[in-house]
């Protein structure tokens, strides 16, 4: 299950909704069938990718999804195995999300970065046309150090 921590005094929940994003739990290999249908249309349901992700080399982990950055489209993603950091920028400051196996993680416009923290298997999906890609904008958001968590 996600772990979530963002700004005291703040419903952290509701201000990530409000930012774009959302995570839930999904029992088994990959994200609710009604979940994808909620955010995706009839044509974008599909696995765009498989992907195995790795912890970045060191000095390298504010590059690529370790910047600060929006996407273009709608994801709906799933963590298949592995362990990871995720920060989603909040209007009180900024959120982090410990994500894990079986956690969904959905982001529609949030402002965010991820950071691997072992090897990871995701099954990512997106909007827009079968040859989109996400669309990635890096926001130029300062490369703070990344939380430390527990292991």
């Amino acid at each position: 299950m996600a772990i979530i921590s963002g700004p005291d005094g703040v419903d952290v929940d509701a201000a990530l909704r409000a930012a774009g994003a959302s995570f839930v739990h999904g029992p088994g290999d990959d994200a609710p069938a009604d979940l994808i249908a909620e955010v995706l249309g009839p044509d974008e349901r599909q696995v765009r990718a498989v992907v195995e992700v790795q912890p970045p080399s060191a000095g390298e982990e504010h590059a690529g999804m370790g910047a600060w950055h929006v996407n273009a489209v709608d994801e709906v993603h799933f963590v298949r195995s592995g362990r990871g950091v995720l920060q989603v920028v909040l209007p009180h400051g900024i959120c982090t999300v410990e994500l894990e196996p079986g956690d969904v993680m959905v982001v529609r416009g949030a402002e965010h970065r991820y950071l691997p923290l072992a090897p990871q298997q995701w099954v990512l999906r997106w909007s827009g046309p079968a040859d989109a890609d996400l669309g990635a904008r890096e926001t130029g958001r300062a490369a703070d150090p990344w939380p430390a968590l527990g292991s």
